[in-house]
């Protein structure tokens, strides 16, 4: 009762206690409040009647949300209620004044009232003692009663102990768990910036040294030209490793959110080859669509992602005069898009790891093109994040088919 996902760890718990403390002794209390009625001790009846009033007084507090007055009540009726049971009826619960303590250190965090509180319940505890040495007596209850207020005394310290110990064991596995994740997520880290801190030096040290070589009127504009279609694809190649590294960094600090829209996939595709025409022209390779003519339900941002970075791997890991397939089908109100091409292919271990967020693995393709192995990463979250999955079928050496599915658009 009372408990919201806002409320804090330790919160949450303190009222799940509680919660469990006072249903337990609910059904105690209405059954000695009938027996002492019966038993013609109606002033007993009565504290009774008075304390599981009070217990379901205290849930229903804790329903609305009002915790610190729902302890508070439980505090002062239990300090005053068990007092009056124990000084007139010797029936041992004084003892559940030792319970009431565990409650107020579990519960109050104020300095002052909490020194307060326990002081006064501590006092109150050896006074009952001191008290029952003397004469004055109201009545009597049978000894087995104050064995039971003994034991169930015992059992809810023990309960309240081994909850939060349990707890506190839960959290701690929890933590540790964190911190294996964070480890991970470091070491990636680690191995991804090294990589694209290598691969990145090369095509920005080639290109600074031609433009050096320009400036100095070492080379003619015929030999710039000629380099010139090496070194864009060079530059596009590394547009494309800053661009998934700005969008793997932006995922990790704030998420991905998805902002999905109708998006056509044939106009798409036909992007995605214009962009890659150049490097495809290089390597004699033939960029073919299929069957495009459908719709999908996502974030158009994503799904260029996604296929910019599958075609680009398909052409990087493609021998010359190959040819890359992108077609498309429609499987239980999904668009399941595929990208085949006929290049190098993979073996099974690789085809296993190349989407674990923990295996960063940069491979040279066919014409020692560099990759950082972050795309295809990159891929399997977007596709997640608009409800869609991805998967790669592939033989070592005859070439690999990636597919993606994504919901079909109404």
């Amino acid at each position: 009762m009372g408990i919201t996902p806002e409320l804090n760890f330790h919160e949450k718990k303190k009222t799940q206690l509680l919660n469990l403390l006072v249903s337990f002794s609910i059904p105690t209390t209405v059954f000695f409040s009938i027996v002492n009625l019966i038993n013609q001790k109606p002033l007993l009846s009565l504290i009774n009647f008075l304390i599981l009033g009070g217990e379901i007084l205290i849930l229903v507090i804790n329903s609305y949300g009002k915790f610190f007055l729902a302890r508070l009540i439980l505090t002062f009726l239990a300090s005053i209620l068990f007092t009056i049971s124990a000084i007139l009826f010797r029936n041992g619960a004084e003892y559940l004044l030792l319970v009431n303590l565990v409650v107020i250190i579990i519960y109050f965090n104020e300095k002052r009232f909490l020194i307060s509180i326990s002081l006064v319940n501590c006092l109150l505890f050896i006074g009952i003692k001191i008290f029952l040495d003397s004469s004055i007596i109201y009545d009597t209850v049978p000894f087995g009663r104050v064995v039971f207020n003994i034991v169930w005394t015992l059992l809810a310290m023990a309960m309240a102990l081994l909850f939060f110990k349990n707890e506190q064991l839960s959290y701690q596995e929890q933590v540790e768990e964190k911190n294996r994740d964070l480890q991970k997520m470091n070491d990636t880290k680690e191995k991804l910036f090294s990589i694209i801190s290598h691969d990145l030096r090369s095509p920005i040290g080639q290109l600074k040294g031609l433009l050096q070589l320009v400036s100095d009127q070492q080379i003619s504009p015929e030999t710039f030209q000629q380099f010139s279609s090496k070194l864009s694809t060079e530059v596009d190649s590394l547009h494309s490793t800053l661009d998934n590294l700005l969008r793997w960094s932006i995922s990790q600090l704030q998420g991905i959110k998805a902002m999905p829209e109708k998006v056509d996939l044939e106009e798409m595709v036909s992007l995605k080859f214009a962009m890659f025409r150049q490097p495809a022209e290089q390597k004699n390779i033939r960029l073919i669509a299929e069957d495009l003519h459908h719709y999908v339900w996502a974030d158009p941002n994503h799904v260029q992602l996604v296929l910019r970075n599958l075609i680009s791997n398909a052409i990087k890991y493609s021998y010359e005069n190959g040819r890359i397939l992108v077609r498309s089908s429609v499987k239980d109100q999904m668009v399941i898009i595929e990208v085949n091409d006929t290049g190098m292919g993979m073996n099974e271990d690789v085809r296993q790891s190349i989407f674990n967020p923990e295996n960063i693995v940069s491979n040279r393709g066919t014409a020692n093109e560099r990759g950082t192995g972050l795309g295809l990463k990159l891929c399997k979250e977007f596709v997640e994040k608009n409800n869609g999955a991805i998967w790669v079928e592939s033989t070592k050496e005859k070439g690999s088919s990636f597919f993606f599915s994504l919901p079909q658009a109404k």
